[in-house]
């Protein structure tokens, strides 16, 4: 009778054991497989970050493979700055305006092809960016740089492409 009421002790832990796995089973994958949905989508994200942009340093391209276009010709531009002083007088930067390309871009060959033609709407986000910036703010150094990323950034999402390295400014006024 002992091993009998012993047999019966045993199937029936074995049958709650069976019993509180399946509804372990039941509570827990559900939310794993969310869990795992989760997880792959982010790093689904990162890998499409993770390639979307790369961001040159200028520096680091060798001067052979990059090509520099200017975007006020031979002369300098007249840009007007935001606001005006204490006398109502409007501020305005005069400078030359070119940017930097990089040969070595896998959109080089074809984007340079297009810039001829898109130097007005250039010249455009140039004299914008401008107007975003007061004299105090642009004649700082980190006013310019600024600046500068603010046209870059712009450029680059005019063309979907990053071959556009930098932006630059020579022989500087401001008035």
């Amino acid at each position: 009778m002992k091993k009998n009421l012993m047999s019966v002790l045993i199937m029936a832990l074995v049958f709650i054991n069976v019993v509180l796995s399946a509804v372990i089973m039941m509570t827990l994958v559900p939310s794993a497989k969310q869990s795992n949905k989760l997880i792959q989508e982010v790093c689904n994200a990162i890998e499409l970050e993770l390639n979307s942009g790369k961001v040159y340093n200028v520096s680091s391209i060798p001067i052979d493979q990059t090509d520099v276009i200017s975007l006020t010709g031979d002369s300098e531009g007249t840009f007007t700055l935001k606001g005006t002083d204490a006398d109502g007088k409007r501020h305005y930067v005069v400078t030359e305006v070119s940017i930097t390309l990089n040969k070595a871009d896998d959109d080089y060959e074809e984007m340079s092809l297009l810039i001829p033609g898109r130097e007005k709407l250039l010249k455009e986000i140039v004299s914008n960016t401008f107007l975003k910036y007061t004299l105090d703010e642009v004649t700082t150094t980190e006013g310019q740089e600024s600046v500068r990323d603010d046209m870059l950034f712009e450029m680059q999402d005019l063309f979907d492409s990053d071959f556009i390295v930098a932006v630059n400014f020579s022989s500087t006024n401001y008035q």
